[in-house]
């Protein structure tokens, strides 16, 4: 069994009822099966009406979601830019002009590094959310 009590502003867990007490002067205000525990990664929050719940705050699931969101498509428009990157290098190896065949590679080019630069702005300001929570 996991013991939960809120302490500090934050939920405390023990496995011993005895070392609860002893340790924190609090008895249990919720009482978790280790599975359960388990089951949502072994983490607790207080919710705005000061219920304890297990999991992650939806905060901090959104913002996980969301850099994973952005680095993926980071990842998906790097690996465009490199491919039209690499379409550019050889027609200048043989002297083409891809403006002639693609009038939209260097408009997209420009929009890759210009969305990915945004990305990684937002990504920055998300760690430093991080960091000063």
């Amino acid at each position: 069994m996991v013991y939960l009590a809120k302490k500090n502003g934050v939920v405390i867990h023990h496995t011993d009822l005895k070392a609860m007490e002893d340790l924190d002067g609090k008895k249990p205000e919720m009482t978790v099966t280790d599975q359960e525990w388990e089951e949502h990664g072994s983490t607790a929050y207080i919710d705005a009406s000061g219920n304890i719940k297990l999991g992650e705050p939806p905060a901090v699931v959104t913002r996980r979601n969301e850099i994973k969101a952005l680095e993926e498509e980071e990842k998906a428009l790097q690996r465009e830019l490199d491919n039209k990157d690499y379409k550019v290098i050889k027609a200048a190896e043989v002297g083409t002009v891809l403006a002639d065949t693609d009038p939209t590679l260097h408009t997209r080019r420009d929009w890759c590094r210009s969305r990915i630069n945004e990305i990684r702005d937002r990504l920055a300001v998300l760690d430093l959310e991080e960091d000063a929570a």
